[in-house]
């Protein structure tokens, strides 16, 4: 093995040692409150905050700004921002300056997943069920089926068979991360018949004019029986007074 490859898995290896995990989260623009689990605290207390290190918040020094807290002194985070991650020590000491608490918190602020939209596409046998999200990055999906979870289904794509599809179907993916859960609108995939798979003849489809030619037949042939009779109308005429006018025109030049 060469060294500089070596150092690289030596490197690598800190780097994960030295990542801390997240032990909270929460969205962007939400509200969160980092707990320090003690009961209601005295004023004799002295209560101390800090986040990564700097001071937010002690009770008996002036911090600017000064973030909220609840009234046993649990810190209050309001419209958090990605630069709100980090780590929150809290650390506790009675009126006589023993050390009561010191905890650490890792706060995580992700941006929170939208809405999604749920479309499908039918085929000959089966319907395509998608759901869209536009931050798709670390975004778990789960699928419903009439309010009920589909075990196993965890892809964004849910391929079903029409014979399984019922009027009152009704689908729903919700797609979360760690901070955040979004559910799309409910759908019922129905499938319309698609006009570009149909056969046609003569403009019209095939079904029609089977209909046509087999229940309407004597209908067409009584169009048909029109039709001829209205183009052969001018020679019918013609031929009608020739044969009225033939005997007179005779019988003249024979007088």
């Amino acid at each position: 093995m060469s060294v500089v490859t070596l150092i690289s898995l030596i490197l690598l290896s800190l780097g994960f040692a030295g990542a801390e995990e997240c032990t909270m989260y929460a969205a962007v623009g939400k509200n969160k409150v980092i707990d320090h689990g003690l009961e209601l605290l005295g004023q004799s207390f002295h209560l101390r905050w800090t986040h990564d290190s700097k001071i937010v918040y002690d009770t008996r020094k002036n911090t600017e700004p000064k973030p909220q807290t609840t009234p046993n002194g649990s810190l209050l985070l309001t419209n958090l921002q990605l630069n709100n991650t980090g780590s929150y020590q809290v650390t506790i000491y009675d009126n006589m300056g023993k050390l009561v608490l010191d905890k650490t918190t890792r706060l995580c602020v992700l941006l929170p997943v939208f809405k999604p939209r749920l479309t499908h596409t039918c085929t000959d046998a089966s319907v395509s069920l998608r759901c869209d999200v536009a931050n798709s990055v670390d975004v778990n999906v789960v699928w419903s089926h009439n309010r009920q979870t589909l075990p196993g289904s965890t892809d964004k794509t849910l391929t079903i068979t029409k014979a399984m599809l019922k009027p009152v179907d009704r689908y729903v993916c919700t797609v979360s991360n760690k901070a955040s859960e979004e559910k799309s609108d409910d759908v019922n995939p129905e499938c319309t018949e698609d006009s570009s798979s149909t056969v046609l003849l003569f403009g019209m489809k095939l079904w029609l004019m089977v209909a046509i030619l087999a229940g309407g037949g004597g209908l067409l042939l009584i169009l048909i029986v029109i039709t001829l009779v209205c183009a052969c109308l001018p020679a019918c005429m013609l031929a009608f007074l020739l044969t009225i006018t033939t005997p007179v025109v005779t019988q003249w030049f024979t007088l």
